[in-house]
């Protein structure tokens, strides 16, 4: 490669440095500024806009807000039931896309997979809304969960699909060769191969759940009410503190749970690459 192409490419890759720092930190200032605020002392238990010292007291607070922590549990509850059914569903449908015998099958599926997270969540919000009005179906925590489990279904498929990929069939066929019917190759061979993608599917699908705030807007009561949705709705008041702390305290959570599903995803990935080398 010649001097003036290197001497070209350097400044450009620069630029995009450059660019794409400056992407970044437009980005997650925001973010970074509530997590700091969240330690803000405030004014007579008031947020400001100048930070007045440090302190862990709206935490605390948070935590002593019955409202609050009522709609933690409904969040806690409602993103299990809804990642329990992703990790089973999502599991069979990953699985399915890559290793059904009819092509067509496998696109049909695929492109309903990939239709789930196209289609935008306002849509799906109004849309359930309706159909349970029509249905004459009353807005419960049944319906709340059935509402969020879609889009979770979809993330854990794909991240399944990419572990069926990278199974390599000879496993199975020698599973074949030793007298092991296709339940017991299934049990023995495939799903303990597929367990850091389906831990990473159902530790993704929990977040998305968790977080899911379009859909769950529709779909929430006064009894049944979301973290998500009970944030959004205390900023028409004005930001209080312990918004702030519970904001930060979600993003958090998420961070431990998307580190951990990036965790296994890496641990199962090595392994597969140190299977085919040895």
């Amino acid at each position: 490669m010649s001097r003036t192409r290197l001497a070209f490419r350097q400044p450009a890759g620069i630029g995009f440095g450059a660019w794409y720092l400056l992407a970044v930190a437009f980005l997650f200032a925001p973010i970074a500024t509530s997590v700091i605020y969240s330690f803000n002392v405030g004014s007579l238990g008031k947020q400001t806009s100048l930070f007045t010292g440090w302190t862990l007291h709206w935490y605390a607070m948070a935590w002593r807000d019955l409202t609050l922590r009522r709609a933690v549990e409904t969040s806690v509850v409602a993103s299990f039931w809804s990642a329990l059914l992703a990790t089973l569903l999502g599991s069979a449908l990953g699985f399915t896309m890559v290793r059904h015998p009819v092509r067509r099958v496998r696109s049909l599926l695929s492109g309903l997979t990939y239709l789930l997270l196209i289609v935008p969540e306002t849509v799906t919000g109004v849309s359930l809304l309706l159909f349970y009005a029509v249905t004459r179906v009353p807005l419960s925590l049944a319906t709340l969960i059935a509402g969020i489990t879609p889009l979770a279904i979809a993330v854990t498929a794909l991240i399944v699909r990419a572990g069926v990929l990278t199974l390599d069939r000879r496993y199975e066929e020698a599973s074949a060769d030793l007298g092991a019917n296709r339940w017991q190759t299934l049990r023995f061979v495939i799903l303990p191969h597929l367990a850091p993608a389906v831990g990473a599917g159902a530790l993704m699908a929990y977040v998305f759940s968790f977080d899911n705030l379009v859909v769950s807007t529709f779909l929430t009561t006064p009894r049944v009410n979301t973290l998500p949705v009970y944030l959004f709705g205390s900023l028409q008041y004005g930001p209080a503190p312990t918004v702030y702390a519970a904001a930060a305290a979600i993003m958090f959570f998420t961070l431990a749970l998307i580190g951990l599903a990036a965790l296994l995803y890496r641990l199962a990935a090595r392994r597969d690459l140190q299977a085919r080398y040895q």
